[in-house]
């Protein structure tokens, strides 16, 4: 059978997570489950998708995700839909078009019934059909689209890379949609000589940090971080609070050669 991953806003306060936890353990006792994270903030889709696509390749093809963000959405579709390889179960709310470049390769609507709970009552038992080996055309009805959202692109010339942050992430650190390919294809198009300073708030940097450690404590860092996102923060401090920033507020890349 394969993973199964479950990512939801619910908390951990309550009994959310455990009930669709024992919906598939029922069926299933042996059914491996792997928590994602149950804090993402509520009904939040933006954050959703940043958590998401910075993890979910790192697991096995075939796994199955249950995506249980803003899942009280009335009488929004339930979808399965495959995306690289993978299987995602959950809403018809646009985060499945924010996770990856790649369309799916195949999407199905599923039966959502008059479930108050739809996560426990839909997503878990489609989870638990598809991590045994079901096709999406068993599990719900085949369709050709599902609701599209468009992240905030970058602007990119050779001057200057205009992006955004796009989520701050549980230490307060500022996560942006600037990544490393476009900042080296600049660097790269620019020549050696070429210098650069990086904007966001009333701060401006000269360079990259390689770890963030590499200030001291209090202090303010920038470095792409292991997805490969421009990230800004501070050394044991809590950079959105103190340099007044957070989503989608502008950060800037100015180059200039000698």
């Amino acid at each position: 059978m394969a993973l199964i991953t479950f990512m939801s806003d619910f908390g951990t306060v309550d009994h959310y997570v455990a009930a669709v936890k024992a919906a598939i353990v029922s069926e299933s006792p042996n059914q491996p489950v792997t928590d994602i994270t149950h804090d993402i903030r509520p009904f939040d889709i933006s954050h959703a998708a940043n958590v998401l696509r910075n993890v979910y390749k790192d697991f096995p093809e075939k796994t199955v995700h249950i995506v249980a963000v803003d899942a009280m959405r009335g009488k929004s579709k339930a979808l399965a839909v495959e995306i690289d390889g993978h299987l995602f179960v959950g809403f018809d709310s646009g985060i499945f078009s924010l996770i990856s470049e790649k369309k799916p390769e195949a999407i199905a609507v599923l039966e959502n019934g008059q479930s108050t709970f739809p996560a426990k009552d839909v997503l878990a038992k489609v989870a638990l059909r598809l991590a045994n080996g079901k096709s999406l055309k068993d599990v719900g009805e085949m369709a050709d689209s599902m609701t599209e959202l468009y992240a905030r692109q970058l602007k990119v010339t050779k001057r200057e890379i205009a992006g955004h942050i796009v989520t701050v992430d549980h230490y307060g650190n500022l996560i942006t949609n600037i990544n490393k390919t476009a900042f080296d294809k600049i660097l790269e198009i620019n020549g050696a000589g070429v210098r650069y300073a990086i904007r966001f708030g009333r701060e401006q940097f000269q360079g990259l940090h390689s770890y963030f450690s590499d200030v001291e404590s209090g202090d303010c860092y920038v470095m792409f971080n292991s997805s490969g996102q421009l990230q800004i923060g501070i050394n044991k401090g809590n950079a959105s609070e103190l340099l007044g920033l957070s989503v989608d507020s502008p950060v800037l890349i100015e180059f200039a050669n000698d």
